[in-house]
């Protein structure tokens, strides 16, 4: 068996390898969700890194419109937020609001239409800034995996799995005893 052959192998896996961190790498971007449940946001304060995305969603609609927009109600500020704001445009199930936060700090935001019931913050954390020691309400604790952390956490499973015994297998190959 010559040279060429012997490296078709695990150059074929290397590829495979190269091709499954293609498909891996955007699933690692930090993206973070509050829910817009009837009147409130969930969870009404969240924590972030600088750079990270953070997506509004309703998933328990009420007929009602909403809007994110930053700052804090009744400060004078009741028509459009002076770093984001969505416009009164979330209404149905499955409506989204998306804001990348660039710039570390805390940002105060609320609903134009339920300016009382309905306000949250997003603290942003610079590179190398761990969150206080202040424990969040046991209301606002996030329990569990994410869907989608769970399925990237398969797949890097899958394709340490089939790379180990690959690689097993062209060592047997290459070195018969």
């Amino acid at each position: 068996m010559t040279l060429a052959h012997r490296l078709r192998r695990p150059a074929l896996v290397l590829a495979v390898v190269a091709m499954a961190a293609l498909a891996v790498g955007p699933a690692f971007a930090a993206d973070a969700t509050v829910n817009i449940v009837d009147k409130s946001y969930e969870p009404a304060t969240i924590t972030i890194a600088q750079g990270d995305t953070v997506t509004w969603t309703v998933t328990k609609g009420m007929g009602e419109p909403h809007s994110v927009t930053s700052g804090k109600a009744g400060a004078g500020q009741q028509v459009g937020g002076a770093a984001f704001d969505s416009g009164i445009e979330l209404k149905e199930n499955g409506d989204t609001f998306n804001e990348t936060f660039d710039t570390a700090g805390e940002y105060d935001y609320f609903c134009q239409v339920h300016p009382v019931e309905m306000t949250g913050k997003v603290v942003v954390l610079a590179p190398g800034q761990t969150p206080g020691a202040v424990e969040p309400p046991p209301s606002e604790v996030h329990t569990g995996v994410a869907p989608e952390r769970k399925l990237l956490a398969g797949g890097i499973l899958f394709v340490s799995i089939v790379l180990m015994f690959g690689m097993a297998w062209v060592w047997r190959r290459m070195n018969p005893a």
